[in-house]
């Protein structure tokens, strides 16, 4: 058959045919003729189910002389496509099938493969074969695919999914760790969660790192005992042998990309070589949103207060927990968190507060009002533009928390926004808002009037802060740095140490104080200017464009 377009995948396993065709595919004009050549016999039914599910017509294979030549037709911009969710760990299916849970194995390698080693009770159907015989499975009994590392099993999970099964649920990482000869190299999946623990603890971990350049340098997974390698992995397209040497052998490895997919496939070809890795599941922007919960304190008559680290984004919020009433302050957008720890605690969410109209992150306060019937809370000069209904948060308020009455008293204290509040919690806490880190003092300029707000960041910090007692626990909105970890994983200091060590309040000189904060200031937030459209509710973007506009570190801070 002729063809426009040659793509030579010889030699090379899955899932290196479907990276290195839908590398060739990128900028084809619809309608050309591909022509794949690969000696993988599993590269028929990748591609087969690839292309239905990138939009491309699969035309045929013919075999000569051991070498499958595949035909596709280009549909132009392929589809979007995302992993499939429903995932368990091959420990998950091993404890089900030993308490003999009514369920199918379906194994979708190669009859080959199937025949070399298989779990016992599974049915055989190749990934290719799939869509004629998918008419054998039960469909009164959950399916769980297997393949050898995931990557077709996914795929198969799609197809069965969108062909009415109804509970469909992908292996991984499949039969690669199943196989007992191959145990001993795996490809496992690091939850956001796991990768926090090991952050909050100081673990050693390799971080391969298969995201742009210019992405890593600008925000990476940060740990006290971390180290790095960053190689974009189109660069690894042909193979991961020249990066082996750079990768210890003494140190647990974990592949990190934007979305997962990326980091997969290079996990899968550092497994080809004899180098077991993780992957972080749902890579960079999972570790963005993940939010660790920790008890920070005991209050006032069996009262609660929470913090909740962000660490992808250095971001803290916080839930105060009071007999049957909970409030919440600075939330983050992903509210499952607060929602799940009020339901543990048995209390209801009554009032959300807001220290300032954020600029790093979108705030989840107004979703979690709308949830719960709770009070959504704002300080009213930096609301004068809000779309929404909201109770002034004003210099004196008081509120009381559940039967117990722990005291949340807000603070006038502008500077990072013309109406940024600071509560004093218990008479014992102090939430700072973006004033006041542990290492470093708020940025004046994110709405654009650093000159104006100078001197009220200034009065707020040394003024105002230096009337207080020098007792209090400040737990402020955001960290910079891992360094500012406690050994439990929160971010607290006593007001009187910040005071000593905190350089942003030991500068005697204002002229000094100006030019330190607005001088050299780092690079804004990412799409700071939408997400304070966003929090003011000019603009609704959906949920994928509200992930992008908050990729990145916070930067709300001068150090």
């Amino acid at each position: 058959m002729e063809h426009d377009i040659l793509v030579d995948a010889k030699g090379l396993a899955c899932p290196m045919p479907i990276v290195r065709t839908k590398k060739a595919l990128k900028d084809v004009a619809s309608g050309s003729i591909v022509e794949v050549q690969a000696t993988d016999k599993g590269s028929t039914a990748d591609l087969t189910a690839w292309a239905n599910k990138a939009g491309h017509d699969y035309l045929g294979t013919v075999e000569n002389d051991g070498v499958l030549k595949h035909y596709l037709r280009a549909a132009g911009e392929e589809k979007e496509t995302t992993p499939y969710t429903n995932i368990v760990q091959n420990d998950e299916l091993q404890n089900l099938l030993n308490s003999n849970t009514e369920l199918t194995v379906l194994d979708v390698r190669e009859k080959e493969e199937f025949e070399e080693y298989h779990i016992p009770s599974a049915v055989s159907i190749p990934l290719g074969e799939l869509e004629e015989k998918m008419n054998e499975l039960d469909t009164d009994k959950p399916v769980y695919v297997v393949c050898r590392t995931g990557n077709r099993s996914d795929m198969a999970a799609h197809m069965l999914s969108d062909n009415g099964f109804s509970n469909v649920v992908n292996v991984k990482p499949g039969m690669s760790e199943w196989n007992e000869e191959e145990a001993n190299v795996s490809v496992t999946a690091m939850t956001p969660k796991e990768l926090s623990q090991r952050v909050i603890q100081k673990d050693e971990l390799f971080i391969l790192d298969v995201r742009n350049e210019d992405a890593f340098e600008d925000w990476k997974v940060d740990g006290e005992g971390f180290d790095y390698l960053n190689i974009p992995y189109f660069d690894l397209l042909d193979g991961v042998e020249d990066v082996l040497p750079q990768i210890p052998s003494d140190k647990e490895l974990l592949v990190v990309c934007a979305k997962e997919g990326s980091s997969v496939m290079v996990a899968e070809m550092l497994a080809e070589e004899g180098v077991s890795s993780s992957y972080l599941e749902g890579g960079m922007k999972a570790w963005s949103e993940y939010l660790e919960p920790v008890k920070v304190a005991d209050l006032n008559d069996g009262g609660e207060l929470f913090q909740f680290v962000r660490l992808g984004k250095g971001c803290l919020s916080y839930m105060v927990v009071s007999g049957d009433e909970a409030v919440v302050i600075d939330s983050a957008r992903t509210t499952d968190p607060y929602l799940k720890l009020a339901k543990e605690k048995g209390v209801s969410i009554t009032n959300v507060l807001d220290t300032h109209l954020h600029a790093d992150h979108i705030s989840g306060g107004r979703t979690i009002a709308q949830n719960t019937g709770a009070s959504y809370w704002l300080p009213p000069k930096d609301a004068e533009e809000a779309t929404f209904d909201f109770e002034p948060l004003e210099e004196g308020a008081h509120l009381q928390v559940g039967a117990t009455k722990i005291d949340v008293k807000a603070l006038y204290t502008p500077g990072h926004t013309i109406g940024s509040t600071s509560f004093i919690v218990d008479d014992a806490y102090l939430l700072s808002g973006d004033i006041l880190f542990v290492d470093s003092i708020g940025r004046p300029d994110l709405a654009g009037k650093a000159d104006d707000w100078v001197s009220d960041l200034r009065s707020s910090l040394y003024d105002t802060y230096q009337s207080l007692s020098e007792d209090l626990t400040v737990l402020p909105a955001h960290f910079m740095i891992v360094d500012e970890l406690n050994e439990d994983g929160s971010v607290a200091e006593k007001l009187g140490v910040l005071f000593e060590k905190n350089h942003g309040l030991n500068i005697d000189d204002e002229e000094e104080f100006r030019s330190a904060v607005t001088d050299n200031l780092p690079p804004q937030p990412n799409a700071y200017q939408d997400i304070r459209q966003t929090n003011m509710g000019k603009i609704a973007p959906d949920e994928e464009e509200q992930r992008e506009m908050e990729i990145g570190p916070n930067r709300c801070a001068v150090r």
